[in-house]
């Protein structure tokens, strides 16, 4: 998959976080998003409350394109079902092309 397919964002806290939520979430989705998440930035408790914030903006938007949870840092099972996540960029890429797949598909 070519990189100008995705975005890979580092967002450095709950405020830049939120912010990128909000502009991804303003327009038509035109790429897949891969956000990177790290420890050293969230709390578990802080990032999980903002995914639940923007549950049903997220859902909606997987309708058409990707967003992947990368994180090596926390446990796969902490993080929501809805969402999904992958260790390394690569897997994150695999997830993209798969989500792709069964949106042609259906």
């Amino acid at each position: 998959m070519s990189k100008n397919k995705y975005d890979i964002e580092l967002p450095k806290g709950k405020e830049q976080l939120e912010s990128l939520f909000a502009n991804i979430f303003k327009k038509n989705p035109t790429k897949h998003y891969i956000i990177r998440v790290l420890k050293d930035y969230f709390e578990l408790k802080e990032l999980l409350e903002i995914l639940q914030k923007y549950e049903a903006k997220i859902e909606k938007f997987r309708r058409n394109k990707s967003i992947i949870i990368l994180t090596e840092d926390f446990d796969y099972e902490q993080i929501p079902e809805f969402i999904p996540q992958a260790p390394t960029e690569e897997e994150a890429v695999d997830i993209i092309d798969f989500e792709e797949i069964e949106r042609d598909l259906f």
